[in-house]
């Protein structure tokens, strides 16, 4: 005979099913009727396995932190210290931030083959990064504003020094010639956070390109950022 899932096994596609939600609709907007519906189950059902939203939240914000649900868990799981987990989150965002191949860059031992082959490594490690944590920065983003301090990490923690990161090795690359210069080394930082942002990210809320081939997307958008930072040839 076939064993009847438990509440226990079912507790993946609950926290699967809210992360989906959350990063659609944030924190605020969420009900756990919504939820519910996107499980085909009844509001009710899901205080089986959280007490209340917040725990929710705090559960997808672990799962996509450590790419899982607990292992072991006496349901219905009771609230955790909203601070605890953020700080959790604020730990995870340092070492997720931390892109070796872009530290590398800036010490000047990065990979052979120059300038061009360094930054293409440097765009490929940031689209990476990007589309490995998509759901993690949809949730927070979309959040943000119900949450200040979801705001802080994201904006302060997260993405205000990798701007700074990523200017400073621009910056130093244009100095030393070896990419040719441009009207605002932060803008180019910008710039160039902000398209592979929407290609790794994005482009999954627009129907039109969601589907579009992720290895073509990456190899594209790294080809065409690395082409825009090369020196131009001077004419004849």
């Amino acid at each position: 005979m076939t064993r009847r899932p438990s509440v226990t096994d079912r507790l993946p596609a609950v926290v699967g099913a809210a992360v989906q939600v959350f990063a659609d609709k944030g924190y605020k907007a969420t009900q756990m009727a919504d939820v519910a519906a996107a499980l085909g189950m009844g509001a009710g059902s899901l205080y089986n396995y959280v007490e209340t939203k917040e725990v929710l939240f705090a559960l997808c914000l672990e799962h996509l932190m450590h790419q899982g649900p607990p292992d072991q868990v006496t349901l219905p799981l009771a609230a955790p210290a909203l601070d605890l987990t953020l700080q959790r989150l604020r730990e995870h965002a340092e070492r997720a931030l931390q892109l070796p191949m872009l530290s590398a860059a800036a010490l000047g031992t990065g990979p052979p083959g120059g300038a061009e082959a360094e930054l293409a490594a440097v765009v490929t490690e940031l689209y990476e990064l990007l589309s490995r944590t998509r759901q993690l920065s949809d949730m927070i983003e979309r959040s943000a504003r119900d949450i200040p301090a979801l705001a802080w990490i994201f904006l302060h923690e997260w993405r205000a020094p990798l701007l700074t990161r990523l200017e400073t090795y621009l910056e130093s690359r244009i100095d030393a010639g070896q990419l040719r210069p441009v009207a605002d080394n932060r803008i180019a930082a910008r710039f160039v956070v902000e398209t592979v942002g929407w290609f790794a990210r994005h482009r999954f809320h627009d129907p039109d390109a969601r589907g579009l081939d992720e290895s073509a997307t990456k190899a594209t958008v790294v080809d065409l950022i690395v082409a825009a930072f090369l020196p131009r040839e001077q004419p004849r």
